[in-house]
C-alpha cells in the first residue's frame, strides 16, 4: 500500500515549502480544525452533562403528560334536603391547537368535518364583512374610529352600539383566540348530546387535536327563588386565580352568592395522573398511580325552601297589588300608580341566628349562567336601576323608619332616661328653638307626629303600640318645655346600644358583600358634611330617619334581640358541611379542613383530623342528637346591656302593636290585618311597623322628590317596613319585611309578615303546604291574616315547586332526618 497519502505536504511535494505564505496558511487551517473540533467536543459534553436533564425532561414532556382531574363540586341543599345546587353531566367539544395537523389542507378537513358535526361555522369572516358592508357607513366609520382610539375590539364595539351584530364564534376564531396556549384545549361548543359526543369521540382518531371532554354543569333547581343566596358561576376572573390559587384557564368558579363565598369549600381538590401520548395527543396508556380528586364539601343550609317559595310568592303578589293601587298627591290631588319593583324578606330563628328564608325581588334566573355569562341578559340586569343582581337583604341599606324606635326605647329604659309607666304628652307637633338663636321664632324647627292630631298622653308601651313620633323625639333628643323635662339619650348613647342590636356593623353571615349600614356619630357627620351634630339630628335618629340606614337582615336581627331577651347571634345561612362520606366537616378561617366528625354507634362523637386520624381537641364542639343528626351550634357576637325587665316592657309594647281590642282601640300592626286567627291557633305575635321617608337617586330621577325637599321638610316618598316575631312567649321565628317605595308599612309590609309567620307554622290555609293536611282539609281551616276591610287585597295560596325531598346519597343522616344529595358529576381532564 502506498504511503504517499500519509506524508506531510512538504514531504510529498518538497517544492511546496518554496511557495511564499503557504506555511502560515496551513498552520491557520490546522488551528481552525482544532478549534472547531474542540467546539464540537464541548457541545457534546454540554448536551450530555449540563443540558442533559433539561433536554430529557423536554423529551419526556413530548411523550408524557400530566392530566388534572376536576373534583366533583359540592352540592347545596336546604334544611330538609331539597336540592338548591347540584351537578348535571355535560360534554364539551374541544380542539388543542398544538395537536392539529401541520398541513393547511388537513387542518381545513378537520375544521370542515367538525363544523358538520357541531354546527359551529368554520369562519365568519365573509358573513361578518357582508354585515358591515350593508350597515350605515357613517356609523360604522364613527364607531370603528372610536374603538381604535380607545383600544377596543371593533366588532364588539359595533355590536354593542347596535350598528352591526356580531356573529357567533367560529372554529377558526376560537382556535386563533386560544393560540397563545397551544396545549390547553379550546372549547368549540358545550352541552352537546351524549350521542353526538360519542360520535365525535369515535371520529376524533381522524381529527387530530379534537377531543370530547366531560364536564359537569351547575344546575339550580330552585332558580330565581334562591338566586341571590346560591349565586352562580362564571369563568376565572383574572390571572391571579391561575397563578395563586391553582385554577386552570377554562375552569368555572363562583361569581356570586354562596358559590362565590364558599368557593374553596365547594371546589374540592384536583386529582392527577400521568399518561403516555401519541403524536396526535391521544392517550396511549397510564403511567404510575393516579392521585384521585377530593370532592368538594356539601353545604347544608339553614334555609327552608318551602318557606322561601311561599314568602317569595306572597311578596310578589303584594307588590303587584300595591302597584295597582293609585296614590293621591296630598298637595295637587293627582292620582298616580306607584312603581313597586324592589322588596326583601328575612326570616330567622331568633334563638340561633339561622336564616330560614331570605327573599329578594327583583330576582334573576341563575340557570342562565350554566355554560357562559350571557352578555345581553347580564347587561340588562346590571343596568336595571333596581339592581336585580344585588342581594338587597344583606347589601341594600335604607332608612329603617319607626321600626328603629325599639332601639331608643330599650336604651332609654336601660339608661333611666324615662320609666316605663311615665306618661309624656304628644300634642301632634312640638317646636324646638334654635340653640344659637333661642328667641328667634323664625328659626324654630317644628317636629310633627305621623298623627297630626297627636296621641295625647302615652307611656312606653303605648308609644310603641301607636308608634308615637313625638314620644321618641323627646326620649332621644331631650325636651324641656311647659314643665316637661326629658333628658334625652342623644346620638352617643343611641350609637352604643344600636351597635349591640347589630346596626352599623358586619355581622358575619356566610354570604358575600354584607353591608354595614350607617349608625351615625358626631364624628361621622363632621367628617362627611363638615357640620356639627344637632338636636334635630337626634330627633330624626330617634325615629329611624336622617342619616340612619340599615339592611333588612339587620332589622330582623334587631327583632331577634328583643325576642330572645338580649342576645345578638351571628346570622348563619350554612347549617353545616359534609364530605362525600357524610362526615360533618370543620374548617378554619382559611377554609382548610381541620376535623371531621360522625356519630358513633353508642351516640358518642367520633372526631378525626383531615386525614382520618383520631383527634382529641376540646375546642371543637360537635354534637349529634339521638337520631345521629348534627346539632347546630349558635354563636353569640354581642349582648344587649339592658335588663330583662326593660326588654319585657318593649316586648309588651310590640305585643300590643298587633292587637285589635275594638274598632277604635288597636295597634298600628292591626290596622289592616287581623291577627286574631293566629292568636286562636296558639301563635301570639309581636311586631313593629315602619314607614320610612326617603329621597334617593331613583326617586329623584322619577320626579318623586328633590334634594331641596329634604331640607325644606316637605312630604317625601316612603318605604314600607315591618318587623315581628312569634310566638310571643317562646319565639321561633323573627321576620323583617321591606318594600321599596311601598308606602304605609302597616298596609303593605305587615300583611306579608303575617302570612310568612302563618306559613312557617303551617297554620290555616298553609296547613297543606307546610303541615300534614290535604288541600281540602286546609281549605276548611280558619283563614289566617285576613284583611280587616273586605276591600283590601288578600293573596291566593302559593303553589310550591319543591314537592319532594332530595334523594339520599349515603346511609349517613345529615340533619332533620335528611341525608345529603349524591354529587353526580362528570370528570374533566386537561393537559398541564
Amino acid at each position: 500500500m502506498s504511503s504517499i497519502g500519509w506524508k506531510p505536504p512538504d514531504e510529498r511535494d518538497p517544492e511546496i515549502h518554496q511557495i511564499p505564505g503557504v506555511g502560515g496558511r496551513l498552520l491557520f487551517m490546522r488551528v481552525i480544525v482544532v478549534f472547531v473540533l474542540s467546539l464540537l467536543v464541548y457541545r457534546v459534553y454540554w448536551l450530555q452533562q449540563t443540558a442533559g436533564e433539561d433536554l430529557g425532561t423536554r423529551a419526556t414532556d413530548n411523550q408524557f403528560a400530566v392530566l388534572t382531574t376536576n373534583a366533583p363540586r359540592g352540592v347545596i341543599v336546604d334544611r330538609n334536603g331539597f336540592p338548591l345546587a347540584n351537578n348535571k353531566p355535560s360534554f364539551n367539544v374541544t380542539i388543542t391547537p398544538a395537536f392539529l395537523p401541520t398541513e393547511e389542507g388537513e387542518i381545513e378537513a378537520v375544521f370542515s368535518r367538525l363544523a358538520e358535526l357541531t354546527g359551529v361555522p368554520i369562519t365568519n369572516t365573509v358573513a361578518q364583512q357582508q354585515l358591515v358592508a350593508s350597515a350605515n357607513p357613517e356609523l360604522v366609520n364613527t364607531y370603528s374610529r372610536l374603538a381604535e382610539i380607545y383600544g377596543a375590539n371593533v366588532e364588539e364595539t359595533l355590536d354593542q352600539a347596535g350598528v352591526v351584530p356580531q356573529l357567533a364564534d367560529s372554529i377558526e376564531g376560537i382556535v386563533a383566540e386560544n393560540s397563545f396556549a397551544p396545549y390547553v384545549p379550546a372549547v368549540i361548543t358545550t352541552g352537546v348530546p351524549i350521542s353526538m359526543a360519542y360520535r365525535i369521540e369515535q371520529e376524533s382518531i381522524y381529527m387530530p387535536g379534537v377531543r370530547v371532554i366531560p364536564q359537569a354543569l351547575r344546575e339550580y333547581p330552585s332558580g330565581d327563588y334562591t338566586a341571590h343566596i346560591i349565586g352562580y358561576m362564571g369563568p376565572v376572573p383574572n390571572q391571579n386565580w391561575i397563578d395563586l390559587l391553582g385554577y386552570e384557564r377554562d375552569d368555572r368558579v363562583g361569581w356570586a352568592g354562596l358559590e362565590s363565598s364558599m368557593e374553596i369549600e365547594l371546589a374540592g381538590t384536583r386529582g392527577e395522573r400521568t399518561i403516555e401520548k401519541d403524536w396526535t395527543g391521544r392517550e396511549v396508556r397510564q403511567v404510575g398511580e393516579e392521585i384521585p380528586p377530593e370532592a368538594g364539601l356539601n353545604l347544608h343550609l339553614t334555609l327552608d325552601l318551602r318557606l322561601q317559595e311561599i314568602a317569595y310568592d306572597i311578596v310578589r303578589q303584594y307588590m303587584v297589588a300595591n302597584s295597582q293601587e293609585a296614590r293621591r298627591d296630598e298637595i295637587t290631588g293627582e292620582q298616580t300608580l306607584p312603581e313597586i319593583e324592589q322588596a326583601a324578606v328575612v326570616a330567622m330563628n331568633p334563638k340561633t341566628g339561622e336564616v330560614l328564608a331570605m327573599v329578594n325581588l327583583p330576582t334573576f334566573d341563575n340557570n342562565r349562567f350554566q355554560t357562559e355569562v350571557p352578555v345581553d341578559y347580564y347587561l340588562g340586569l346590571a343596568r336595571n336601576e333596581y339592581t336585580p343582581l344585588v342581594n338587597h337583604a344583606i347589601s341594600g341599606t335604607y332608612p329603617p323608619g319607626s321600626t328603629f324606635k325599639l332601639v331608643p326605647a330599650s336604651a332609654a329604659l336601660a339608661e333611666g332616661v324615662i320609666s316605663p309607666d311615665r306618661y309624656i304628652l304628644d300634642p301632634g307637633t312640638i317646636e324646638i328653638p334654635n340653640r344659637f338663636a333661642p328667641n328667634d321664632p323664625g328659626r324654630v324647627q317644628p317636629f310633627v307626629c305621623w298623627n297630626l292630631a297627636g296621641h295625647g298622653l302615652v307611656n312606653m308601651r303605648l308609644a310603641i303600640k301607636h308608634s308615637c313620633d313625638v314620644y321618641f323625639y323627646k326620649v332621644t333628643g331631650g325636651f324641656d318645655q311647659d314643665g316637661e323635662f326629658v333628658e334625652g339619650l342623644t346620638v352617643d348613647r343611641i350609637n352604643l346600644y344600636g351597635s349591640q342590636f347589630g346596626y352599623g356593623r358586619v355581622q358575619g353571615i356566610e354570604l358575600p358583600l354584607e353591608a354595614t349600614g350607617n349608625l351615625p356619630t358626631r364624628a361621622w357627620k363632621r367628617q362627611s358634611y363638615g357640620e356639627p351634630w344637632s338636636t334635630g339630628d337626634d330627633y330624626n335618629l330617634g325615629i329611624g330617619q336622617g342619616f340612619m340606614t340599615a339592611t333588612p337582615m339587620q332589622q330582623a336581627q334587631m327583632a331577634s334581640v328583643i325576642a330572645n331577651g338580649g342576645f345578638l347571634y351571628r346570622p348563619r345561612i350554612v347549617h353545616h358541611m359534609t364530605d362525600d362520606d357524610g362526615n360533618v366537616v370543620i374548617v378554619d378561617g382559611d377554609s382548610k379542613i381541620i376535623a371531621r366528625a360522625r356519630p358513633g354507634r353508642d351516640g358518642e362523637t367520633i372526631l378525626t383530623d383531615a386525614d382520618g386520624n383520631p383527634l382529641v381537641d376540646p375546642t371543637i364542639n360537635v354534637q349529634f342528637d339521638a337520631d345521629g343528626n348534627y346539632i347546630f351550634q349558635p354563636e353569640v357576637i354581642d349582648t344587649l346591656a339592658v335588663d330583662r325587665e326593660s326588654i319585657q316592657v318593649v316586648q309588651e309594647g310590640m305585643r300590643m302593636v298587633n292587637q285589635r281590642l275594638s274598632e277604635e282601640d288597636f295597634g298600628t300592626g292591626a290596622t289592616y290585618v287581623d291577627w286574631t286567627a293566629l292568636e286562636e291557633a296558639g301563635i301570639p305575635t309581636a311586631g313593629k311597623t315602619g314607614t320610612a321617608e326617603y329621597c334617593d337617586n331613583i326617586a329623584i330621577d322619577r320626579g318623586w322628590c328633590r334634594f331641596e325637599d329634604i331640607a325644606q321638610r316637605r312630604i317625601l316618598p316612603t318605604h314600607a317596613w315591618y318587623v315581628a316575631y312569634a310566638p310571643y312567649d317562646d319565639p321561633e321565628i323573627a321576620v323583617a319585611v321591606f318594600v321599596f317605595n311601598g308606602g304605609e308599612g302597616s298596609l303593605w309590609a305587615t300583611p306579608i309578615a303575617c302570612h310568612v309567620i302563618a306559613a312557617y307554622f303551617g297554620a290555616g290555609q298553609y296547613a297543606s303546604l307546610m303541615g300534614e293536611l290535604t288541600p281540602e282539609e286546609a281549605a276548611a281551616q280558619p283563614t289566617m291574616c285576613a284583611p280587616t276591610n273586605p276591600g283590601l287585597f288578600s293573596p291566593i295560596l302559593p303553589q310550591l315547586s319543591s314537592t319532594a325531598p332530595a334523594t339520599p346519597a349515603t346511609p349517613e343522616p345529615a340533619f332533620d332526618g335528611i341525608v345529603p344529595v349524591d354529587p353526580s358529576t362528570g370528570i374533566e381532564e386537561s393537559g398541564e
